[in-house]
């Protein structure tokens, strides 16, 4: 195995435990206990008075090392497209490039405005603010500070997860063609089936599934280190 591959294998294992971690950040953000009322027009419920503080801060740590699990793994990404001779020029190549290359700031930004917002608004029940009081006070707020976070999300997510698809489906990496939905997209839609249906049934778990994005980076990084792995293997 040679100092490149050795770095890329490196890279992409940082990025899936990163991402793994920034997976569990989220069930920490989605937890609600039971009993809660609306608030904020479905946003989030009173219940999260009740969540210990030390969720939403351990969350906002790991949301932070997912930005540099992503800003380590997104150019061994593109290197890896290289090394499997994806041309530079072509579209796909672009749009995985596109994808990536604000990906390490949405997931600090996205992840610090949610535990920030969600920290607020916990402080606020906790001095016994009223859910009308509630609404009116905290909705402009929270909705500037996650809205464009939500869309910049996409804008990262869509590209990457389109990319990674064909990349996967035209055995451009070399690895199953199973693999197709181990990207952003694909886990984030298969967490939210599983969602509505667990909500349908009336389990209190279903926060367990806000993890899909997360995840979908994680397994990409994983399916990426496969691909390197079984070009070092052909190598010998």
């Amino acid at each position: 195995m040679n100092n490149q591959n050795k770095k890329l294998e490196a890279a992409f294992i940082f990025g899936f435990i990163s991402l793994l971690l920034c997976g569990v950040g989220d069930w920490l953000i989605g937890y609600e206990p039971e009993g809660g009322e609306p608030l904020i027009y479905g946003i989030t419920t009173t219940a999260i008075a009740g969540v210990p503080t030390w969720f939403y801060v351990l969350s906002f740590f790991f949301g932070f090392l997912s930005g540099f699990g992503c800003l380590y793994f997104a150019p061994a990404v593109m290197k890896t497209l290289d090394l499997k001779g994806i041309l530079k020029d072509s579209k796909m190549y672009k749009l995985m490039g596109f994808g990536l290359k604000s990906a390490p700031m949405m997931f600090v930004s996205f992840h610090a405005a949610c535990c920030i917002v969600l920290l607020m608004i916990q402080a606020a029940l906790r001095s016994g603010l009223d859910i009308s009081s509630a609404d009116s006070v905290y909705l402009i707020p929270a909705a500037t500070a996650m809205l464009p976070f939500l869309i910049w999300c996409y804008i990262c997510d869509i590209p990457v997860t389109i990319a990674y698809m064909y990349f996967t489906l035209k055995g451009k990496l070399g690895i199953s063609k199973a693999a197709f939905i181990l990207c952003p997209m694909g886990l984030s839609i298969a967490a939210k089936i599983i969602a509505a249906v667990m909500v349908a049934l009336g389990s209190k778990w279903s926060f367990l599934t806000a993890c899909g994005e997360s995840w979908g980076y994680a397994f990409m990084c994983l399916a990426f280190y496969f691909a390197v792995k079984k070009d070092v293997r052909s190598d010998k």
